[in-house]
Order: C-alpha cells, then structure tokens, then sequence
C-alpha cells in the first residue's frame, strides 16, 4: 500500500479525533457549570453529552483514527484485510454523521426550530447546519473515507 496515503488517513483522522473530543471536553464544560452530573442523563438545563451524537462520532473518530496506525503498522499482507475493515467503519460513521447534519438542516428549516437534545450545540437556540460540529465531523469523516478508497484502490492496482 501506498504508504503516503496511509500517513495521510492517520493525519486525517488525528485531526477529527483532535476535534471531535475538544468538541466534547466543551460540551462537557458547559454541562458541568449548569449543574449537571456525570451520568446525569435528564433534568439538567444542558443535555449531557453522553446522549448526544457528538459524543458517539468522538468515539468512532478514536476507533478509526487506533485502527489506521495498526494498519499503518500492520505487515503488507495484514494492511489489506484490516483497511478493508477501517474502511467500513468510516463508511458506516460517514452514514452516521452525514444523517446527523440532515437532522440538523431539517430542524433548521421548521418555522419555529427549538434546541433539541440531539443537536450539536445543544442549549443554544438552532444555528445555521454549516456551523455545527456536525458539519465538519462530516466532512472530516468523508475525506477520511475517500483516502480510505484511495488506498485500497492503489493497493488492488498493484496487484
């Protein structure tokens, strides 16, 4: 494999992993000062992050971001197998976070949108979609996942 394209999926998904958890550790701050606890899952003004998607994205940043290195890592014969696997759980986080921002451009679009618990900022009134957390989690994991085809498609060339 292209060992390139394999610095370049790790670099992109230390940089989501980076901001997904500041993302968090923001949300968390907020949630703390308005009185909430750490598993506090309801009766608190700001949604915990734990039951938002925000913090699900951040784990599968960190998941596929521990992947990439084993791959990178990994023997020839062992890369191939294993990005076929990252590959997967970048398809199925990019379903997920792409799904997030169309929820987050529908509420956008109702006449009288609220905060919801599952929005990305999520005490706030709606902000515009391409402004969220959301968004660029989104688009961070689609390039993560072109660069994941790229190199199972340089690998498949060399064969």
């Amino acid at each position: 494999m292209d060992r390139r394209l394999l610095k370049l999926q790790v670099a992109l998904l230390a940089i989501g992993t980076a901001f997904s958890w500041f993302t968090l550790v923001v949300d968390y701050r907020r949630f703390f000062a308005a009185g909430g606890a750490v598993f506090e899952l309801s009766g608190c003004a700001v949604a915990n992050p734990l039951a938002t998607p925000c913090f699900y994205g951040a784990l599968a940043f960190l998941t596929a971001f521990v992947w990439a290195i084993a791959v990178l890592r990994s023997a020839p014969e062992a890369a191939k197998q294993r990005q076929r696997g990252l590959r997967w759980l970048l398809s199925a986080a990019t379903v997920f976070a792409w799904g997030n921002f169309a929820y987050e451009v529908y509420r956008f679009s109702q006449p009288q949108a609220s905060a919801s618990a599952f929005s990305c900022p999520k005490e706030e009134a709606v902000v515009h979609p391409l402004m969220t957390p959301c968004f660029y989690g989104a688009l961070i994991y689609l390039s993560a996942l072109v660069v994941s085809m790229l190199v199972l498609r340089a690998r498949a060339s060399r064969a």
